[in-house]
């Protein structure tokens, strides 16, 4: 889902005995909905030493032209409606400053259905509980991972078109039973569709998984991930680079699916953000690496 950006700015004048030059603080939206994203870009002359903090977790900052920067904040799909704040530190030119940005967080309202199966075909055997146990760790530690250098650069373009099949964050109860959330949308594409690369990145992962069938996973830097499941195909090897609109697969139904679509997901410093909220970022980062 796209929100329409809203924009707040706080102007902090420096004092008069230093100069007149501001310190310019945007978020973009300052309301989200779980499962969203924000922007904040910081400008201002000759800033050095530039942190953003969101408790004890640090949040990566990369600079987008001469004297402005900006960092994404993902919220999660759970995280709890109010106040999230990021505090913000740094020197300009020969003074330190912190400030702090506020971002509201919104409830979204998530599509719900209760099913019924026969008991038969919602068990799994031992060996196969193994296997999806091992595949989760193995998802979970990439998260952790941040690489360093900012990879993509706004804006991200879906990896088919966009025609949702599953939303993000549905929520399925099977024989009174509630499952894990969804974690990314659905899109409807033919077997063997063409796959694009989201934004620039490196692939990470490559592996043939139960449930999401052949699974290909991107880094793009500083903590940003996304997903591609039930691939019929790969195009590119493990450990490609690779730029926006690169074809890295073919659409296919691999894993636990009953028909061909790509799952498409997102990870941003850990936390499972819609990939259309990708979409709505207004193009003004550029890769300053």
């Amino acid at each position: 889902m796209i929100y329409a950006w809203l924009i707040a700015a706080l102007v902090f004048l420096r004092p008069a005995a230093a100069c007149a030059e501001e310190l310019l603080i945007v978020v973009r939206p300052t309301q989200v909905f779980q499962g969203g994203v924000a922007e904040i870009v910081i400008s201002g002359p000759m800033i050095t030493e530039l942190k953003a903090r969101r408790g004890a977790e640090e949040i990566p900052i990369f600079q987008t032209e001469p004297g402005s920067y900006a960092a994404l904040v993902g919220i999660d799909m759970d995280e709890k409606p109010g106040k999230v704040e990021i505090v913000l530190s740094g020197r300009s030119p020969d003074e330190g400053w912190s400030r702090t940005a506020a971002i509201t967080v919104r409830r979204r309202d998530f599509p719900r259905e209760e099913i019924s199966v026969p008991p038969a075909f919602d068990q799994l055997d031992a060996a196969t509980l193994e296997r999806i146990k091992k595949e989760q760790a193995t998802l979970k530690a990439l998260w952790k991972v941040r690489s360093p250098t900012r990879l993509w650069q706004e804006p991200f373009a879906a990896p088919v078109p966009v025609t949702v099949n599953s939303a993000f964050g549905f929520r399925r109860v099977v024989n009174g039973l509630a499952r894990a959330p969804h974690e990314g949308v659905d899109l409807k594409a033919v077997l063997g569709a063409p796959v694009a690369a989201a934004n620039d990145g490196r692939v990470v992962l490559e592996d043939n998984f139960f449930f999401s069938g052949n699974s290909l996973v991107l880094d793009h830097g500083g903590g940003l991930y996304t997903m591609y499941f039930h691939l019929s195909e790969f195009r590119v090897p493990n450990g490609a680079s690779v730029r926006k609109g690169d074809v890295i697969g073919l659409a296919g139904m691999t894993g636990r699916v009953t028909g061909p679509h790509v799952h498409w997901g997102a990870r941003l410093d850990g936390a499972r953000i819609d990939p259309l909220d990708l979409l709505a970022l207004q193009g003004r980062s550029r890769n300053s690496q």
